[in-house]
């Protein structure tokens, strides 16, 4: 198995573009059944187990959160949040033949406007890809953000 960087370089930019027009249903259909989205609550924070989390999300919870998204009653969500990503420093990190998956590592920059209220995400994040005919599926998703320890309010998009 041999990953190429283009390859994974433009998944990821897919990715971002199908966040990026809030096509969640599409978004969610790159991870494998059991995926994983991760966004840990804690710089270094290994373990989504035996630690709090800011997001934790299995394939039922990324479906209710996505459901929650298109309900025109959802007060918070009102408005419309809407955002743009941009992906960089995109690196191949590891290979396992074994599990077949694709380790990579990249840095996002993200804004989320809602409500005349802008707000601005960097974040290390982390995927492990499983590689699927001619692109990928999205096995874990790990976004460490560069502040997320800090106090916060909700966070209303995937980055």
């Amino acid at each position: 198995m041999s990953a190429d960087l283009q390859k994974v370089e433009d998944f990821l930019v897919h990715e971002a573009r199908l966040l990026d027009a809030r096509d969640w249903e599409a978004w969610n259909a790159l991870f494998t059944p059991d995926g994983i989205y991760w966004m840990p609550a804690a710089p270094g924070q290994d373990d989504p187990l035996q630690h709090v989390s800011l997001v934790y999300e299995n394939a039922l919870l990324r479906e209710i959160r996505i459901r929650r998204f298109a309900d025109t009653s959802a007060f918070s969500l009102q408005g419309g949040p809407r955002g743009w990503r941009i992906v960089a420093n995109v690196r191949i990190d590891a290979q396992d033949p074994a599990s077949n998956t694709i380790t990579v590592s990249s840095r996002l920059m993200a804004t989320e406007y809602q409500r005349d209220r802008t707000t601005r995400f960097e974040a290390f994040v982390t995927h492990r890809l499983v590689p699927e005919g001619e692109s990928f599926r999205i096995a874990l998703k790990r976004v460490e953000l560069l502040d997320c320890d800090a106090a916060r309010g909700d966070i209303n998009l995937y980055l």
